[in-house]
């Protein structure tokens, strides 16, 4: 009883959409939002926050076994299932 309960955590393949950059995320805790998975991968993969102009860039997951892109607000425990590959893209807006 008086030990914390383990966090639970899933392993994932990442690329950024060029596939030139290719990472594992072994621990990732299900208790993550999409958007704090999303952060953290920015900076583990070095990707550029913001574009040639100084703009900021958002990016988005895709989750290639539903072909989607995931939800910011959503939870990593309900999205995601361990070795589950996500695909970084940037979100740009035309205009």
């Amino acid at each position: 009883m008086g030990q914390a309960a383990a966090v639970k955590t899933v392993g994932l393949r990442v690329s950024d959409v060029s596939g030139q950059k290719n990472v594992r995320a072994s621990a990732v805790p299900t208790d993550f939002t999409v958007r704090e998975l999303v952060q953290n991968l920015i900076a583990k993969m070095g990707l550029s926050r913001n574009d040639v102009e100084g703009q900021p860039i958002e990016y988005q997951a895709r989750l290639n076994r539903e072909g989607r892109h995931l939800n910011g607000a959503e939870k990593v425990a309900d999205a995601l299932r361990d070795d589950d590959e996500i695909v970084l893209t940037p979100n740009i807006d035309a205009g």
